[in-house]
């Protein structure tokens, strides 16, 4: 299968799982706020990652995940209703750490400036020294 037509199912997955989720889950353990990150399509379109994250502690992401891997079937039968292929892949769900990963960096970083005494990076662009010669 070519990589733009499994670009474009990874989208279409991505959008109606993250519907799916977001307004079809009734689980009660699915109470945070669940994003789905990434999809990955293999090129057989026999498997498909989900990587999600949750806003939360630690028991909200362990309870969202045995909420998605309950309706893990249901996930996977309503991505089908949309895909319009012969076959469906199988859903799995990843637990998508990057975002953890840079919060943690984003906190080394900032401890590091205040051990250097710098300030916070600003986000606004300040103008060269030479700029109005």
């Amino acid at each position: 299968m070519n990589e733009r037509r499994i670009a474009r199912l990874q989208e279409l997955i991505k959008a109606r799982a993250a519907e799916v989720i977001d307004r079809e889950l009734s689980d009660p353990r699915a109470s945070g706020l669940i994003t789905v990150t990434r999809v990955e399509l293999d090129r057989e379109m026999m498997s498909c990652k989900i990587s999600w994250s949750v806003y939360g502690n630690e028991t909200q992401r362990r309870l969202s995940s045995q909420a998605l891997e309950a309706a893990r079937g249901f996930v996977q039968r309503e991505i089908g209703k949309v895909l319009h292929t012969r076959t469906v892949p199988r859903v799995s769900f990843v637990f998508d750490e990057s975002i953890e990963e840079s919060i943690r960096l984003d906190q080394i970083f900032r401890e590091l400036r205040e051990q250097r005494g710098e300030s916070e990076p600003s986000d606004d662009s300040e103008e060269p020294p030479d700029a109005g010669a």
